[in-house]
């Protein structure tokens, strides 16, 4: 039988599909709380409409890049896979390869943990073999016989030929596409939501392609496997995978988005990766906007994880103590992980709100990443996508000792974990950039200021403007193809009082060359969002800037106006100006808080319960928002009108928080809508 057929008999012979039976239900109170489904939608039917509108919409691509936490040796090597899960045909193109090696390019099936149980070896497969003439290669093929039921989890490449050697380069099929490819259609289970119905065909190897949906299906919202206690109907159990007693496409055709963005949230603020106690969410905490400063460093008790550098001996060299608690600054061996102690830079935590509106790839760059996660661009590992950047983080922040070996020092995040996460945290934030051609705000400074951050100065001279690099106060720039891109804005040849309390090496940027200076990298970071800057101090990647004046007056100065930019793209602004320019950004970060914290409160009043534990966390969400507004306020001086509003709408908050009877909570909660909508009114005529 040819190896194609022999494919397509398999896959239709050997689905392996995991199903939750009917009568073991999910609570909907069991979801986080953290998240909305509304705003991850958008990005998914982007990228579906994208997919669809390709040449040939069954090639599945999977981006492939250096690895860290999965390899300790720095490679320069990156590529991408595609798969037409139509014909079962491949491309592989790599660079960065070294003459005279033979590499393996592998699938890899990962088996998911059972418990506290080791998890079982993974299902591999080795699809091509090649003997490097030059630092390129294109290998080109059909996908011949694959190990019974096994689906694509990532693609590795490894040097020589036989499976466990060190990977070299690497990358995984994302949440996207396990949703595109099996032609899932979501849903809120919370809610009772249809939230997009998929009515396209699949591609006939879509079995290939990890099941989302009974992957959701099968974890409870705690992380844990329903198998992780006595088997549940449904399933069997093999040597080497769990297996169904029935086959098919999916479970059920949907995916309970709301679920997994609920695993996603534990995942990101209890998953601990059996490190050093440490979470995502210790430097990304929900409740400072998904970011640390050193106001809230201080507030912190002295056991916390964020301070492991200090109480474990082991870990002295994780961090700098000094630097993180005076001025935000977290250690990060982004120029590889073979000399942590002497290579690595200090970057304060960006924040991860809008991030489905901030992750464009800037395809300027060198190899650009796949996603720009922040700062350089470079700081997630393999692809650069938003997926792998939990991978960086655990072997980077949760390790229990700077040798950062997987297995001992950590666990790395599954395939599963990952799919999680990477849903969660595209459901945080805006769905979408704000359309400032349509907003006018009702106040003379703020208008005047968003007119000079979309139109630049009165001086001829110069021409620069804000919006150029942050289209409508976002990250993307429309000038430049919508893309979040890296530029060098010379931060890095600013004085920086860090540096005063205890030297550290220059940050190169983005990328891993030398320079003469010890720094590695092209001296370019990319562009992150206006919008939610006036809540989320500090600023630039190195926390140069404190408040918003300073961040002004820096674009306004020396160092980035040097003579080597182009008068075009340099600054001069008079002190009213920038004084305008500061009140604007924080109008439009209350706009969008009053979203947030309105979305939060509508979600609540869809759901079929206004009083379990999932509508007090969004109340949670809502009345920090709300609280957040007041505060960015009452610092500018800003709209006391809108203050009030705000305030009442903070108490009908607070009282709901407080009442148990949902009659009333539900009454509360519109009536704090109510409230949040005249106070943006107050703050902005938007024009439809």
């Amino acid at each position: 039988m040819r190896p194609m057929r022999l494919l397509l008999s398999m896959m239709l012979a050997f689905s392996i599909v995991c199903v939750v039976p009917a009568q073991i239900p999910l609570e909907p109170a069991q979801n986080y709380g953290i998240g909305i489904p509304d705003v991850f939608l958008p990005k998914y039917l982007a990228y579906r409409t994208r997919q669809l509108g390709s040449v040939d919409p069954a090639v599945m691509s999977i981006s492939l890049g250096y690895v860290k936490g999965l390899s300790r040796s720095f490679t320069k090597m990156s590529g991408q896979m595609d798969v037409n899960l139509d014909s079962g045909a491949y491309n592989v193109s790599l660079t960065g390869l070294t003459p005279l090696t033979t590499y393996t390019v592998w699938l890899v099936d990962e088996q998911e943990s059972i418990g506290d149980l080791p998890p079982l070896p993974d299902v591999v497969s080795g699809v091509t073999t090649l003997l490097a003439t030059g630092p390129s290669a294109l290998l080109t093929g059909v996908l011949g016989a694959l190990p019974l039921g096994m689906t694509i989890d990532r693609v590795v490449v490894t040097p020589g030929l036989v499976w466990g050697a060190e990977p070299l380069a690497a990358g995984s099929v994302n949440v996207f596409q396990k949703m595109f490819f099996r032609r899932l259609s979501l849903v809120n289970d919370s809610t009772g939501e249809i939230l997009f119905n998929e009515t396209t065909l699949a591609p006939i190897l879509s079995a290939l392609v990890p099941d989302l949906a009974a992957q959701t299906d099968a974890v409870l919202p705690s992380g844990i496997s329903p198998l992780a206690g006595p088997p549940m109907l449904g399933f069997t159990m093999s040597s080497s995978r769990l297996q169904s007693t029935t086959s098919g496409g999916s479970s059920s055709g949907s995916v309970k988005l709301d679920r997994l963005i609920s695993q996603g949230a534990d995942l990101f603020f209890n998953g601990k990766f059996s490190g050093n106690g440490r979470t995502c969410g210790t430097c990304h905490p929900a409740s400072n906007n998904f970011t640390i400063d050193p106001p809230f460093i201080a507030s912190l008790p002295e056991n916390d994880p964020l301070f492991v550098a200090e109480f474990n001996p082991a870990l002295a060299n994780l961090e700098k103590p000094t630097l993180m608690r005076q001025f935000g600054l977290i250690l990060e061996n982004v120029d590889g992980l073979s000399d942590p102690v002497n290579r690595f830079v200090m970057r304060g935590v960006p924040h991860t709100l809008g991030m489905q509106v901030s992750l464009e790839q800037d395809t300027s760059l060198p190899n650009p990443p796949a996603e720009m996660t922040g700062w350089s661009g470079d700081g997630a590992p393999g692809a650069g996508a938003l997926r792998d950047f939990a991978t960086g983080a655990v072997t980077q922040h949760f390790t229990k000792s700077l040798n950062r070996i997987a297995g001992t020092d950590f666990k790395l995040p599954t395939a599963g974990q990952l799919d999680a996460m990477e849903a969660f945290q595209l459901s945080l934030g805006r769905e979408t950039d704000f359309d400032l051609s349509k907003i006018t705000f009702n106040d003379a400074n703020v208008n005047a200021g968003e007119g000079l951050f979309v139109n630049g100065g009165t001086n001829p001279t110069f021409g620069g403007k804000c919006n150029f690099c942050h289209t409508n106060a976002g990250a993307n720039s429309a000038a430049l193809q919508n893309q979040n891109r890296n530029f060098n804005t010379n931060v890095e040849d600013a004085p920086l009082p860090a540096r005063s309390v205890l030297n550290f090496p220059r940050d190169g940027g983005f990328g891993r060359t030398p320079n003469p200076d010890g720094s590695f990298g092209n001296g370019t970071f990319n562009t992150p969002p206006v919008v939610e800057a006036a809540e989320s101090p500090g600023f630039f990647h190195n926390n140069l800037a404190k408040t918003l004046d300073d961040v002004v007056n820096f674009y306004n100065g020396p160092v980035f106006n040097n003579p080597q930019r182009p008068a075009a793209a340099q600054f001069k602004f008079t002190q009213q100006q920038l004084d305008q320019i500061v009140a604007f950004m924080r109008g439009i970060n209350v706009l969008q808080n009053i979203d947030v914290a309105k979305r939060e409160l509508q979600e609540i009043l869809k759901l079929g319960s206004v009083t379990g534990s999932e509508a007090n966390t969004r109340l949670q969400t809502a009345f920090e928002d709300a609280q957040d507004g007041i505060r960015v306020l009452n610092q500018g001086g800003l709209y006391p009108t809108a203050v009030s509003q705000l305030t009442v709408a903070l108490n009908r908050i607070s009282q709901a928080q407080q009442s148990t009877d949902a009659t009333q909570r539900r009454t509360l909660i519109q009536q704090a809508i109510g409230e949040l909508d005249g106070a943006r009114g107050t703050i902005a005529t938007v024009t439809p």
